[in-house]
């Protein structure tokens, strides 16, 4: 447990850096490029999201959690590797033109083009990645991730500041690729070659294929978000859309993505060695979201105010979106644990029908909706309904491979509301005031606060303002945690920092 709970440090402190990175790419380049830029590299890298699941083919997730692992294994997984990269560079440089004509904009043909380069570089890494990660060294992926993460950075803002538009994204994605490459190589003692061999294709693929069918439905129906808004609604609407989106992927996507590279191989080590693996999910489910509620809380009561912080006013028209998807979010961190725990305990196959049940039907309600009412908002529902309603399901998959007991998990689930209402109750207040116009209210105080509004047209709270109120919640964070007697109480780190010493 000492060893995960390192590992989870080290991998949260990765994650915090390029969520800091990330903050000062998105605040530039948000500033230095066009909503028709954006949003036009978002098609084209959400089209490329889903060709990745081909490249991986469940191959990293496959070495991590296989209980045998030979050098044959590994060499085979490295050629399969290595060729599907080689099929799908081709077909995208090839298919291009014609994916471009789809969306009547000839710019995507060199964007596809040169974001398929990406797939003859990673097979270099991925093998040796997924060795990386099994041995559970996240020192070393810590290296790798922040060094390709300060190059991806630096090269999309100068070159956006040097005027290459949408190309800057395209050259950022190529840079992160190649300095990851590199990066692995350095510390992989045994290098990134191995032999070329399908001796043990079999049992690779027997894991990969049902890993992969499962991925691809999911990528596909998340990344259609983009695909089918750019068909639709047109490139700055997808940006506008993706920036209100992205919001709620700070947490869902990036910090849930931290734990979740850490609970796969936890979950398959623990496993093998007969551990009680469901008092370990619950509790990690239990401070998953007494981080999450309270963070989709906040930005779901100042989203104009956070995309102006973040993106700048031009991005205004996306705040009536933000609530949503962090209603979605909220909900979405009572089970997404679960996707990762499936598979690393040998129930691969239930992900896979989960995803057989859900995909289709939230393309075709995508499809449907944006299709008939033309609009960002009725999108965003169909989101947000699709992001609750599995909800059940996914337990239901989860008691096939692994019970619940839910008693404690929602024992705990209520301990981390009762967190999330004590950290939230500062900024409820304001937002009371600043949105029933908290002049009008004291009028008879004679306080005068129209200095935090941005200008007196629109009674947005200025920038800065939600990073002290941000702030202001901590403290009722840690009230609330240690009032309830909330896990996150016993966690070493915390005691350390938060408790008195006897």
């Amino acid at each position: 447990m000492t060893s995960v709970r390192k590992s989870l440090a080290i991998s949260l402190a990765n994650k915090y850096i390029q969520i800091a990175l990330q903050l000062v790419s998105f605040f530039v380049l948000a500033r230095l490029l066009t909503p028709e830029d954006i949003g036009l590299f978002a098609v084209a890298s959400s089209a490329i999201g889903i060709a990745h699941i081909f490249r991986e083919f469940g191959i990293g997730d496959y070495l991590i959690q296989e209980k045998e692992l030979t050098e044959a294994k590994i060499a085979t997984a490295f050629t399969i590797t290595f060729l599907t990269g080689l099929i799908l560079f081709s077909l995208l440089f090839i298919t291009a033109p014609f994916i471009a004509s789809f969306y009547n904009d000839e710019r995507l043909i060199d964007v596809f083009r040169l974001l398929s380069i990406n797939f003859l570089i990673i097979p270099f890494n991925a093998t040796s990645f997924a060795l990386i990660r099994r041995d559970m060294r996240f020192g070393s992926v810590f290296w790798i991730e922040i060094l390709a993460s300060i190059t991806s950075t630096a090269t999309a803002i100068i070159l956006s500041g040097q005027g290459y538009g949408y190309h800057s994204l395209v050259w950022s994605s190529l840079a992160n690729t190649l300095t990851s490459v590199i990066a692995v190589s350095f510390f992989m003692k045994g290098g990134l070659f191995h032999r070329f061999t399908l001796s043990e294709w079999k049992t690779v693929l027997s894991f990969g294929s049902q890993l992969t069918f499962a991925n691809l439905t999911g990528q596909i129906s998340t990344n259609a978000n983009d695909l089918i808004t750019g068909k639709f609604l047109g490139f700055s609407e997808t940006a506008f859309i993706s920036r209100a989106q992205g919001i709620m992927y700070l947490f869902h996507r990036d910090i849930t993505a931290t734990l979740r590279s850490v609970a796969f191989p936890a979950f398959a080590n623990g496993q093998r060695e007969g551990r009680d693996i469901e008092q370990d999910y619950i509790k990690a489910v239990t401070i998953l979201t007494a981080f999450a509620w309270p963070f989709y809380g906040f930005f779901s009561l100042f989203p104009v105010e956070a995309l102006r912080l973040f993106f700048g006013p031009q991005w205004d028209k996306a705040g009536s979106l933000v609530p949503l998807f962090c209603a979605g979010g909220a909900s979405a961190a009572t089970c997404s644990l679960i996707a990762t725990l499936l598979p690393a305990l040998g129930g691969v196959r239930y992900l896979l029908r989960l995803h057989l049940i859900l995909d289709p039907l939230r393309i075709i309600a995508f499809i449907t909706v944006t299709y008939y009412f033309r609009t960002a908002e009725s999108f965003t529902k169909v989101f947000l309904i699709f992001f609750t309603l599995p909800v059940p399901l996914l337990y239901y998959f989860k008691d096939q491979v692994l019970k619940t007991n839910y008693r404690q998990l929602l024992v705990g689930l209520l301990q981390s509301t009762f967190v999330s209402l004590a950290a939230l109750s500062i900024p409820a207040c304001i937002a009371i005031l600043h949105y029933n116009d908290a002049n009008e209210i004291l009028r008879h105080t004679h306080i005068d606060i129209h200095w935090v509004y941005k200008n007196s047209y629109q009674h947005y709270l200025r920038e800065w303002l939600i990073i002290v109120i941000g702030i202001m919640m901590i403290p009722c964070w840690i009230i609330g945690i240690k009032a309830i007697n909330h896990p996150i109480n016993h966690e070493p780190i915390f005691k350390k920092y938060f408790q008195r010493k006897k």
